[in-house]
C-alpha cells in the first residue's frame, strides 16, 4: 500500500496499478500503523489454543447468565 498525502503525481518504478483507492487521511495511517506494531508485539497463539480458549469463555459464559454484567466482567478479567 502506498500513501501520497501531497498533490504531485507519484511515479512508481516497475509497478502495476491495480486502481485508485479513496484519500485517507494522516492520522488514519498512523492509527493503523499502531494497530500492526502491537500486533506485531504480542506473539501469536496456535491454532490449537487459540480454539480452547475460545471454547473456555464460551461455555463459561452459559454458566455465568445468572450474574450481572458487571460480576461476569470481573471473573472473566481474572482468568
Amino acid at each position: 500500500m502506498v500513501a501520497n498525502f501531497s498533490d504531485e503525481a507519484l511515479t512508481i518504478p516497475k509497478a502495476t496499478v491495480l486502481g485508485i483507492a479513496e484519500r485517507i487521511s494522516e492520522s488514519m495511517v498512523a492509527k493503523i500503523n499502531t494497530k500492526s506494531e502491537a500486533n506485531l508485539i504480542e506473539p501469536a497463539k496456535p491454532p490449537r489454543k487459540r480454539r480452547n480458549e475460545t471454547l473456555y469463555y464460551k461455555l463459561l459464559q452459559g454458566k455465568l447468565d445468572h450474574l450481572t454484567q458487571e460480576e461476569r466482567e470481573s471473573i472473566l478479567n481474572r482468568s
